[in-house]
């Protein structure tokens, strides 16, 4: 019966996350994967969005609301649809949460605890139950683009919204 439940919990994340996406291609938020190259994207008459959603994504399943049921936090980093690398640190991160009426994904509960940073970003490695974690990154004046020297491990609790950084 268990796994039953779990493996239908699995599915219905799954779904929810794939209905989010149709979404994100429809507001135009996201290129498809057949529009999303140097050879369309960079035309002049080009006017959609410049990255997209691969298909290499991760996925945490954990308790995230402490309701007893599955919930997931979905992480990618999206594609650069012209080829360049601006969006090398870039990182979109869904989390699927379950409620009274099933699942519903939020893509900007991690975003707006990052934007409390003036000049760092949070790359998130996943999920434990009730709490995300990763790594806190931050240039210094002398690092290359490819390299921030900063790095620090952090947690984040659901409910509070705390972020913690590891020592």
């Amino acid at each position: 019966m268990f796994f039953a439940q779990s493996k239908s919990e699995y599915a219905q994340i799954l779904n929810k996350f794939e209905e989010w996406k149709k979404d994100q291609y429809k507001k135009g938020n996201y290129a498809t994967e057949k529009k999303c190259d140097p050879d369309t994207v960079l035309k002049a008459e080009y006017k959609g969005p410049e990255m997209g959603i691969p298909t290499d994504i991760h996925i945490s399943f954990t308790n995230i609301n402490d309701d007893s049921k599955l919930d997931a936090v979905i992480t990618f980093n999206p594609v650069q649809c012209d080829g360049g690398n601006a969006l090398m640190n870039a990182q979109i991160r869904v989390l699927v949460l379950s409620n009274a009426a099933g699942y519903a994904t939020n893509d900007s509960y991690i975003d707006k605890i990052e934007s409390q940073f003036k000049k760092g970003w949070i790359i998130i490695n996943g999920a434990s139950y009730g709490s995300f974690y990763g790594t806190y990154y931050e240039y210094k004046d002398s690092d290359g683009r490819c390299c921030p020297s900063i790095k620090k491990p952090f947690s984040i609790d659901y409910k509070t919204k705390k972020l913690t950084f590891d020592e």
